[in-house]
Formats: structure tokens, C-alpha cells, sequence
């Protein structure tokens, strides 16, 4: 999968990324959800930290619903995008339904040629 869009400023690429990844979960699109993924990629949850593979399985069986974002913060350091950003979604982590109230994220995507892939997503949603 190709994430790119060009013609976009920083922020709108940003929430373009954010807005694809989510739609993807929700489509059940693994494959294409995997494309996006580096596959060093690691993720912070309120249950720990885990890596690509363990990433993925809690996406499959998060029954991810409506989401909404907002105030969304974005950095370039070099090949790396910073993004931070506000959630708020029905999602379930290992069975339980977290709260829908918005909760801070923060994903760092690092550009592979012309495309993004996510190295790092932090979700501070508490259980």
C-alpha cells in the first residue's frame, strides 16, 4: 500500500495516515493495515507494550466502532513524522470495552521512499 498524498501540507497528511489506519481496522483489512506497519514497529497500550505481531492480534480483536479525532500536534525530524493527537473510539482491549471518552495517542511514521510506514504508536487509553 502506497501512503502517500501528495500536494498535502504536513497535518493534512498526517490526519490522512490516522484516518486510513483506523478505516482499515475497521474494514478488517489486515493486509493492507500490515503494508502501513513497519515491521519493527512497537506499540505502548495500558496493558504493555508489544511488538508488530502482538499489535496486530489485539487489532483483531478490538471491534473497533465509531472514532473521532481532534487537536492533532505534528513534527518532521527528518524521515520521521511525530504525531499526536486526541481519540476517542468503541474499541475493546483483551475483551474488555474501554471508556469513549478522547484519550492521547502519538504515532511516529518514518518515510520508506515515497511512502509512510508507523514505527511507533503509544495509545494512553486506560482500562
Amino acid at each position: 500500500m502506497n501512503a502517500t498524498f501528495p500536494g498535502s501540507s504536513l497535518e493534512e497528511e498526517a490526519k490522512r495516515l490516522e484516518e486510513l489506519s483506523v478505516a482499515l481496522i475497521q474494514d478488517n483489512n489486515w493486509q493492507a493495515l500490515e503494508q502501513l506497519l513497519s515491521p519493527a514497529c512497537q506499540f505502548v497500550t495500558s496493558q504493555g507494550s508489544c511488538d508488530r505481531t502482538e499489535a496486530i492480534k489485539l487489532m483483531k480483536e478490538m471491534n473497533l466502532g465509531e472514532v473521532r479525532f481532534k487537536d492533532f500536534k505534528v513534527t518532521q525530524a527528518g524521515a520521521n513524522l511525530n504525531i499526536s493527537f486526541w481519540l476517542s473510539a468503541s474499541e475493546m482491549i483483551g475483551g474488555k470495552v474501554l471508556p469513549t471518552e478522547f484519550s492521547p495517542r502519538l504515532s511516529v511514521w518514518q518515510r520508506e521512499g515515497t511512502a509512510w510506514q508507523c514505527i511507533a504508536y503509544s495509545d494512553f487509553n486506560r482500562v
